[in-house]
């Protein structure tokens, strides 16, 4: 349904070959202009106005459906918003990186997961992935064991961050895939003493894979949790490793690294430097997933991310889903002023989805400087939260539909089973979206029942939650991320933010190791707060 075809704003989607920042293109200024229209933040309005908004403003792209009509738009909004996507020359960016060229400044590296889901794709991938595939199998049919001879039961995934979120999400939402080949895998993500005893209260570790997995092999908690997990498996009567034998392996693009934790050659399941964590279940990082829903599954997830990508790559602007989700995020946060964004899935399978996204998009745009390290006049990344949609009715709907601040929704729903509580999910969904754009005055003059309405949504409809779809769903939003860095003129693909908590939190470790706090180089609140922790219950130091 392509609501541009009438205007005929095909000719505006032309790339610029201009190197300014975005903010000084004149798509920008207008843009700053249609901001101060108060009549685009009446819903009501736009839709008593125009009989077609609805039709107009709904997509649909393999499995999925996207209704736009209920935000602060309108046609004229949306084509400054396509003309400053092309300013930014993003059918350019598009290209580099679906043909791996570098789009990683920082690192002078491409960003290769759009080549690693791919059917057809370098050898070097094709080469990595049958790789993790034959380990796979080779557990599955038995023709591998653990260390102590025994058949696999359980997979334990050892890592954080993207190496945890992208696999907890699709593990946890296909569910219904449970077969009596399926593996449960169990994720040890924090360095909690407490979550290593629930997970091995959980498993037998004679019959469990541990999957460390980590592209540098260099973060401090998955190396601190991988420590502990071997020094006890290896302490266990009977562990005798050996070609066929393993209770260990690697999903890491470090391979030396992999090499001196003791991961025997065979068990080491490599993928490229290219790769970011948070964009990185498609490939080796994927490896519990596949184990946990089989190979065919797995294949079905690569395409239908696949099937969205090719749609990112060619579809004009005006009908192309994740730029189009992409340039209202931009609308609403750089020029609506609105600083947080929720992501509401009315499916407990996908509860993990707003985790996920909180990750890519926060991690991946949440930058104040451009990608030549200018500070940026604007603001990027807003601050993205969720939860299961009708838990969060319960929780905090209460601010949205009646707090000063508004925030824009994205509702996620599933068509799929149509029984009557997945109905009934459904139908809350959409009184919600209704709520908040139409909102109540009530009969009896009380002021305090009041909502005033004209809150923004889109509301995202899924046919079913198979592999195919949940592909289509991730690589929207990641394609839609990607489009946010290119015109807010970031680097997605790095987070030196990130990196700094952790060389602190390193170097308190080494003072503390070597018995020099006192030279520790950093505040007295901090300084105070270690002596505090390094006390025992009778307030002596440690």
């Amino acid at each position: 349904m392509a609501f541009f075809s009438l205007l005929g704003l095909m000719e505006h989607i032309q790339p610029s070959v201009t190197a300014e920042p975005p903010s000084r293109h004149q798509a920008w200024t207008r843009l700053q202009k249609l901001a101060s229209d108060p009549g685009l933040r009446q819903l009501q309005t736009l839709f008593a106005h125009d009989a077609d908004r609805a039709s107009r403003y709904t997509f649909r792209q393999g499995t999925l459906m996207a209704d736009l009509s209920k935000n602060w738009i309108n046609d004229q909004v949306l084509k400054a918003l396509i003309d400053l996507a092309a300013s930014c020359r993003l059918e350019e960016k598009i290209r580099q990186l679906h043909q791996g060229e570098v789009v990683n400044p920082t690192e002078n590296r491409p960003a290769t997961h759009v080549l690693q889901r791919r059917r057809h794709t370098r050898a070097d991938i094709e080469d990595q992935r049958r790789h993790f595939y034959a380990v796979a199998e080779n557990y599955q049919q038995q023709h591998w064991l653990t260390a102590f001879g025994e058949p696999v039961e359980s997979i334990v995934n050892i890592g954080i961050g993207g190496s945890f979120l992208g696999p907890q999400l699709v593990i946890e939402a296909l569910t219904d895939l449970q077969t009596s080949s399926r593996y449960p895998v169990h994720f040890l993500s924090s360095v909690d003493d407490s979550l290593h005893k629930q997970v091995f209260s959980q498993i037998n570790p004679r019959r469990c894979v541990f999957c460390i997995s980590s592209k540098s092999l260099g973060t401090s908690e998955t190396l601190r949790n991988t420590e502990a997990v071997m020094q006890r498996i290896r302490a266990l009567p009977g562990y005798q490793p050996d070609a066929r034998r393993q209770s260990f392996v690697a999903a890491t693009a470090n391979h030396e690294a992999a090499c001196a934790l003791g991961i025997a050659e065979t068990h080491i399941l490599p993928f490229a430097n290219s790769i970011g964590g948070r964009f990185s279940l498609w490939s080796a990082i994927g490896f519990p997933i596949l184990m946990s829903i089989g190979a065919d599954a797995f294949s079905r997830l690569l395409r239908g991310a696949e099937s969205l990508d090719e749609h990112f790559a060619s579809a004009p602007f005006a009908n192309n889903l994740p730029v189009l989700m992409a340039l209202l995020s931009i609308w609403y946060r750089s020029f609506m002023g609105l600083p947080a964004y929720a992501v509401l899935p009315y499916d407990a399978r996908l509860k993990h989805l707003p985790a996920w996204l909180q990750q890519l998009m926060m991690e991946s745009v949440g930058k104040g400087r451009d990608i030549h390290g200018n500070p940026l006049p604007y603001s990027t990344s807003p601050w993205v939260f969720g939860e299961h949609g009708q838990l969060s009715q319960h929780a905090f709907f209460q601010a949205f539909h009646q707090g000063n601040d508004v925030i824009p929704v994205d509702f996620i729903g599933v068509r799929q089973p149509a029984t009557g509580n997945q109905r009934f999910l459904l139908i809350n969904m959409l009184a919600q979206s209704a709520t908040l754009m139409n909102g109540s005055q009530t009969q009896d003059n009380n002021p305090h029942a009041r909502c005033p309405g004209n809150r923004p949504s889109t509301v995202l409809l899924l046919d079913d939650l198979s592999p195919h779809s949940l592909g289509q769903l991730l690589a929207l939003y990641e394609n839609m991320v990607f489009t946010q860095s290119v015109i807010w003129n970031v680097n997605c693909f790095d987070q030196p933010g990130v990196e700094l908590g952790k060389r602190m939190a390193r170097q308190i470790d080494q003072h503390l190791s070597a018995g020099t706090l006192k030279e520790l180089d950093t505040d007295d609140s901090t300084r105070a707060l270690l002596q505090n922790i390094l006390l025992d219950h009778n307030g002596h130091a440690e």
